[in-house]
């Protein structure tokens, strides 16, 4: 057996490593903000954790069949283990994102919002059909069309 300073490095259990990092970093909500990655980042949270199963599995492929040069036997066992617990929960979160039941009391696209009153940030009640009736420009008395609700989660 050569000396521990001469066994190389198991350079696919580091790259495993580094993609369940970016697994990890992938599943930041901010990240889905964005409408250029919505479509991209559930396939990549798919992508990144196989991948590092699959260098785990050469890792660990090197490190058990030539001990003597590789080193990561109880290191890539660890991190393959994560990986690939890792990649079940994509697949399981991928699979069932989508099973919310949708709400049978939701207005449609396109229907009118039932009236309601609400407390503005000045601590005002003002409904729904009083926001419809007040004219936008008061030199042509034109109405509104539409109302945009914004909801704050907080004051901050």
């Amino acid at each position: 057996m050569p000396p521990t300073d001469q066994r190389r490095r198991n350079w696919p259990l580091w790259l495993g490593s580094l993609l369940i990092l970016l697994t990890l970093l992938s599943n930041i909500p901010g990240l889905y903000a964005s409408s250029l990655t919505q479509g991209i980042l559930p396939w990549v949270s798919l992508v990144l954790p196989a991948a590092a199963v699959g260098f785990f599995a050469v890792g660990l492929r090197r490190a058990f069949a030539q001990s003597e040069l590789y080193r990561g036997k109880i290191t890539g066992s660890i991190l393959g283990a994560v990986g690939l617990l890792l990649f079940a929960g994509s697949i399981w979160l991928f699979s069932h994102t989508r099973d919310v039941p949708p709400s049978a009391g939701a207005p449609k696209v396109g229907q009118k919002a039932p009236d309601f009153t609400l407390t503005n940030t000045g601590g005002q009640t003002v409904s729904l059909n009083q926001m419809l009736a007040l004219p936008i420009d008061s030199s042509t008395g034109t109405r509104p069309k539409a109302v945009l609700l914004v909801f704050y989660r907080g004051y901050w």
